[in-house]
């Protein structure tokens, strides 16, 4: 059986530590060349082999075209690939080549076998880099125990240095191709992180950039030669840039050389000069910092000290900004190197509760129980209350602490078969979809028919404790967990942008609507002359049309007693539907009761995706067993039928007729209204489902 390490897995350095059996320790797994960190740097050669670290570095700096770097700042963009000798890589891919190099390496090292890992990330990764980076390490051949924040493990490491004075601290993570901040509070049991913000396209990489940008200025100022447009001599800059950044930490000025073509020049950089070319980079974290304990309602005044993660730390304008910031020094005992590293040994070590594996020594020093939380809200795309435009609907909110769950319900009018409700979860804070973060399109299928055909759905949505999203989803009310398909983000998805009313996305099912009056002399109160029974049908049934929404709802009147008429076909015209239903009186079907509704209304009824039948009487039919074996027709061809009565109406020939028990009431003719909104609502009208 293997041990168990921790992987830093860095955009521009990566490390290895493990747990010293003997003194409960972490360390470095120092490399082939004795060092604690591996360049994150690959070589592919002509003959399939593949170089990493140090050589492959310096492969790249001398202008070989077949090297892959800074592939961690690409994770998880499905789009994103490099072609290197007629075979394309994602960042996965890459980050699995390299994974796989340094645990070989590693193995070499200590004579033992890795099986299981614990693999850092920055803390603003979002669900795609996070699920890619742990694709990674399965592909490496690595058992992936958990992901931990790269902030998160320095709390770990610095956690070694035993205080046990509780601390609330701020960790500046600056790495070579992402920033993070994070506050946390750490006592001796435990390190509970209240927040952390960040921006994966932000690192020391910057720093190189803006100095080969100099590097390439100056040199054509000197010599009339835009050097910049030679791809080999950008790769080889940048290289020299890192190398200058890192000179500059000790030295106050670097004289760089520059040999192009038959031009031997060199240009000369000051600590100054670079501090002021990248000055707008240290704003940068600072907007960073200030943004999150805004979010905290925390003030540096609540912050006992600030530790500095990552290589690019090292840059003596980095110390100087954070003490100007926090108005001391930054807190010193842990290696900005190794940090990361020690902190996935500690975790890789330790159970979720904190509790330690056992060891010779006895115990994993600096465990403890961690609290983590997420950087991202999770949301979704959801239709804005006055049904005007899509919206991200915030479902757990950003730096909750995780792991962490929420619930959703969805109405979904369903059909014979094909029931599915597409789900599109979001990560961020913006109110517009497109601002955030799409990470998956959720098919959630198995769906069965139900009568009423409004079933809900709940969808549950999940952040689990690697700060990976999962969701799932039960039919209410068959209480059976449904199917998820996962599938890719649409490529256009400027449909968010438009009206809900207009997009195909959200299409509702074209729904039919019959409205079968009773005309039997009943309905017109012989002995009475106000308050008819009709007039009260006819108030019911426009206030039931108005609720309705024309836009997907077609509604018709058929009126009987002694025969059967269509006055009126179902429509999205609402306003002759309502002339109609308030001119039904006028319709002459004869007085009494021999006819029924069902026949005629099954030939009415012929387009719409759902169709209803909704029956209004007051009295006994004559011709009620016929009326039920045309009902139960109706029933056959999915037309669902709402039997509503009063007066001397039969409830038990209303069950009857029904499709379901639930759509058969007898009311009182003064509660008729309350009962057609009711009856809306079970069908759907304008605003009735949500998405």
């Amino acid at each position: 059986m293997g041990i168990r390490v921790g992987i830093d897995l860095g955009t521009t350095f990566s490390a290895v530590a493990r747990i010293d059996e003997h003194t409960g320790k972490p360390v470095v797994i120092k490399n082939s060349f004795g060092s604690a960190t591996t360049p994150s740097v690959l070589c592919f050669g002509n003959d399939g082999s593949v170089f990493f670290g140090e050589d492959a570095k310096s492969m790249q700096a001398s202008g070989d075209a077949n090297t892959a770097s800074f592939f961690k700042r690409s994770m998880g963009k499905d789009l994103f690939s490099i072609d290197i000798l007629s075979k394309t890589y994602n960042p996965t891919d890459l980050s699995a080549i390299f994974l796989k190099k340094i645990k070989e390496e590693a193995e070499m090292q200590i004579g033992e076998k890795i099986d299981d890992v614990v693999i850092t990330v920055p803390a603003y990764f979002t669900h795609k880099e996070r699920t890619a980076t742990i694709e990674a390490g399965k592909k490496a051949g690595l058992e992936v125990i958990a992901i931990i924040n790269e902030p998160t493990a320095a709390a770990f490491a610095y956690g070694l240095n035993d205080k046990d004075a509780e601390q609330t601290i701020m960790i500046y993570d600056l790495g070579g191709g992402t920033f993070d901040v994070t506050i946390a509070h750490i006592n001796k049991d435990k390190i509970d992180i209240l927040g952390s913000d960040g921006n994966h396209e932000l690192g020391g990489k910057d720093w190189d950039d803006c100095i080969a940008r100099f590097l390439v200025s100056e040199f054509n100022e000197k010599y009339g030669v835009d050097i910049g447009e030679d791809p080999l001599m950008v790769d080889s800059l940048l290289v020299t840039a890192e190398n200058v950044k890192k000179q500059l930490t000790a030295r106050d000025t670097v004289n760089v050389p520059i040999t192009y073509k038959d031009i031997k020049g060199s240009v000369e950089i000051t600590g100054q000069i670079f501090e002021d070319i990248s000055q707008f980079l240290l704003g940068t974290t600072k907007d960073v910092i200030e943004g999150l304990l805004d979010a905290l309602k925390m003030s540096w005044a609540d912050i006992d000290g600030v530790i500095l993660v990552g290589g690019s730390t090292r840059m003596k304008m980095i110390h100087s900004y954070v003490e100007n910031m926090a108005g001391k020094p930054p807190l010193g005992g842990i290696n900005v190197d190794e940090a990361v590293a020690l902190g996935a040994a500690i975790r890789a070590n330790i159970t979720d509760k904190g509790e330690s594996m056992p060891l010779i020594s006895g115990r994993v020093q600096g465990a403890k129980a961690v609290t983590d939380v997420t950087a991202h809200a999770l949301g979704m795309i959801s239709i804005s209350e006055d049904g005007e435009r899509f919206v991200n609907s915030k479902i757990i909110p950003k730096n909750a602490k995780i792991p962490a769950s929420d619930k959703r319900p969805f109405k979904l009018r369903t059909r014979n078969k094909d029931n599915e409700l597409e789900v599109y979860v979001l990560q961020g804070e913006h109110d517009r979809p497109l601002d955030n973060t799409i990470t998956n399109k959720y098919v959630i299928t198995g769906i069965e028919k139900t009568t009423p055909p409004n079933s809900v759905i709940d969808v549950s949505y999940y952040y689990t404790s690697d700060g990976v999203i999962q969701v799932s989803a039960v039919q209410q009310e068959t209480k059976k967990e449904l199917l998820i398909r996962i599938e890719p983000v649409p490529k256009d998805m400027a449909w968010t942008d438009g009206s809900p009313k207009d997009s195909v996305q959200v299409q509702m099912p074209e729904v039919e609507v019959l409205l079968a009056v009773d005309l039997s002399g009943s309905m017109y109160g012989l002995f009475k002359r106000n308050n008819r029974p009709i007039d009260k049908a006819k108030e019911a049934m426009i206030d039931f049309v108005n609720k309705m929404d024309s836009n997907h709802v077609k509604i018709g009147v058929v009126a009987f007693a002694d025969s059967t008429k269509c006055v009126m076909k179902p429509s999205n015209n609402y306003k002759n539907v309502i002339h109609a239903i308030n001119k039904i009186d006028k319709v002459d079907v004869g007085g009494a009761n021999r006819a029924e509704p069902f026949n005629l209304s099954r030939s009415v009824l012929k387009s719409g995706e759902v169709r209803y039948i909704v029956v209004l009487t007051d009295g006994q039919w004559s011709s009620q067993n016929r009326a039920i074996s045309e009902a139960k027709l109706c029933h056959k061809a999915d037309i669902e039928v709402i039997a509503l009565g009063f007066g001397t109406a039969d409830h038990k020939f209303l069950k009857d007729i029904a499709s379901v028990e639930e759509f058969a009431s007898l009311v009182d003719l003064s509660e008729l209204g309350n009962s057609f909104s009711k009856i809306a609502q079970a069908i759907g009208g304008s605003g009735g489902i949500t998405v």
